[in-house]
């Protein structure tokens, strides 16, 4: 019976595909025998603490070999200009659960293989003219996060160092003749790293770890590019909102909830993130696009409440198997959230080394490894300021024990609630284990255990990668600046983020002078271009940082793949 309805399903797909309907994109404008057509669109992902996050997307760049970074000069990249920019807020509710934005779709006349897309993103200095998209939405900046705390309400720019290089998806993909291949983007605001203001009442700044989930969806493809993929490769959820906050206090009630599917971690040692969104303050979300694995577990985390997982959760992309998209719960059966109010906050023991890294927090269910070593779900997470190593704001982690259902393919996914059972996680209520990860050029930590109760991690260092060793990228700096600086620092990035940060401000006085850094150098098939550089320096008065900052940035990357020394000069701005 259920294979009938499967094959009948499929056939109905098909022939909704023929007649264009299923609630997707309109079709593009018509090809030549000549064209491939490429599909880009942008979403949001999960943004607690963040109000708004707006972006501002100019173009694309792609090219066949993943180890180029663009603006090297190499004649292989193929440039796509959006003939007007898009500003999106990838923190809006609508963009983080589900909504993409539609960036590009148009005919291509370069067919091929393609390692990697980029997006270019308009600047956003002070001193950059503001794109007309941005303006429109009343921005500052082409780039702007906006946050609020108990001072109020603050509006920065998010700044990228090597704006010019554009941000990194590694998406394989092909281009051919009289094919329509539609990619999707993951921007998530987890992917923000919050770094430290100078000077009295200065705001806290933001910049960002280059983690942006690239999904190609040939599927759509195959069935004509005019089915809503979501109909398909989708997990649903509703939760019961009885104990969800309704006002601005969060005091004694659950908020800031966060679905997120999650698979095996490359390296087998965790379970990783791999589509996260925010629940609305309906109870209702929607993991949505998916990468092409056949089953995750869903971990839903937030302010106030028990975490919640469910294993094993059945996805089917190709609707044979499941003829319906995967539904956990719903408004009449909801999964009903734990409140529990003994959630901590915790910083680090030490600064971590690199300093721009990332802190893991997770817990792990006995037997959830199926017959293999069972691993830790991450729960939260916390980025360090990669000038100090430290967190700027404590990971709060969540209190009480797990609530785990195992899903059901003959029950479960239909609407009906998973049944959940309160689980103790290994390393015992209020215990976690605990891991970090830093730039390109590293692995996995070692992972160790906080008590519970504790409120201070003691963290391992990020483990450097084979193949890659230290080397020295010189910096030459001359001249005066013309914003009345007092502070300079110079920024070192590669395709995962910030690599280094040095603080220069005595170079000012002096009219310049060289600095020796010490990065990664040498070539590593798990992470292409992770010792190619960009190369920025920004300065600024302290008494009023907003308005002087100025950047200065090197005019193309600086390739350490094959070498252990390389040097750039920049003018102070």
């Amino acid at each position: 019976m259920a294979q009938g309805r499967s094959l009948a399903s499929l056939a109905a797909l098909f022939a909704l595909a023929a007649c264009g309907g299923g609630g997707g994109t309109a079709a593009p404008p018509p090809s030549t025998a000549a064209d491939a057509v490429l599909s880009v669109s942008l979403s949001g992902g999960a943004s607690p603490g963040i109000d708004h996050l707006w972006v501002t997307v100019t173009g694309l760049a792609m090219h066949a070999d993943a180890t180029h970074v663009f603006g090297d000069g190499d004649p292989g990249w193929i440039v796509q200009t959006l003939s007007t920019p898009v500003t999106v807020d990838l923190a809006d509710a609508s963009s983080t659960n589900n909504s993409a934005v539609s960036l590009f779709k148009q005919s291509v006349s370069t067919f091929g293989s393609f390692a990697q897309l980029r997006l270019l993103v308009a600047p956003s200095d002070p001193s950059s003219t503001l794109a007309s998209s941005a303006s429109a939405k009343g921005l500052q900046f082409n780039d702007q996060v906006q946050y609020t705390d108990a001072t109020g309400v603050h509006v920065v720019p998010l700044e990228l160092p090597d704006a010019q290089a554009g941000l990194r998806v590694l998406a394989p993909f092909n281009l051919s003749s009289d094919t329509t291949t539609p990619l999707a983007i993951e921007w998530n605001a987890n992917s923000l790293v919050r770094r430290a203001g100078v000077g009295v009442g200065a705001d806290n700044r933001f910049t960002l770890r280059n983690e942006l989930q690239g999904y190609n969806q040939q599927l759509l493809s195959a069935l004509g590019n005019s089915i809503d993929g979501s109909f398909l490769d989708s997990i649903s959820g509703q939760l019961a909102t009885i104990n969800f906050c309704t006002g601005t206090s969060h005091v004694g009630c659950i908020h800031d909830v966060v679905a997120s599917a999650t698979s095996l971690s490359p390296d087998g040692r965790f379970h990783r993130e791999v589509r996260s969104v925010n629940v609305s303050a309906t109870g209702a979300f929607l993991l949505y696009p998916l990468p092409s694995d056949p089953a995750y577990d869903v971990v839903i985390r937030g302010g106030n409440m028990r975490t919640m997982i469910v294993h094993n959760v059945i996805v089917d992309p190709t609707g044979v198997l499941r003829p319906f998209p995967t539904a956990l719960g719903s408004p009449d059966t909801p999964m009903v959230p734990v409140l529990d109010t003994t959630e901590r906050a915790v910083t680090l023991a030490s600064a971590l080394v690199p300093a721009g890294s990332r802190v893991f927090f997770g817990q792990t269910v006995a037997g959830s490894g199926g017959g293999g070593a069972d691993t830790p779900y991450t729960i939260a997470t916390g980025a360090t300021d990669p000038a100090s190593g430290r967190l700027l704001q404590a990971v709060t982690l969540p209190g009480g024990p797990l609530q785990y259902a195992s899903f059901d393919p003959a029950n479960d996914g239909n609407g009906a609630a998973p049944t959940f059972a309160t689980v103790t996680p290994t390393e015992g209520i209020g215990a976690w284990t605990v891991w970090s990860q830093g730039t390109l050029a590293t692995t996995t930590s070692a992972m160790t255990t906080l008590a519970a109760g504790a409120s201070t991690a003691t963290v391992a260092d990020p483990v450097p990668r084979a193949g890659l060793a230290s080397g020295k990228l010189t910096v030459t700096l001359s001249g005066t600046p013309g914003n009345g600086a007092d502070h300079a620092e110079l920024i070192v990035s590669n395709d995962g983020g910030i690599v280094a940060v040095v603080d220069v401000s005595s170079q000012i006085a002096s009219h310049g002078g060289t600095t020796d850094i010490s990065v990664p150098t040498g070539e590593s098939a798990d992470a292409p271009a992770a010792a190619v550089y960009g190369v920025a320096l920004r300065t600024w008065a302290a008494a009023s940082e907003s308005t002087t900052v100025r950047w200065i940035r090197a005019g193309a990357p600086t390739n350490m793949s094959a070498t252990t020394t390389a040097s750039v000069s920049l003018a102070l701005p």
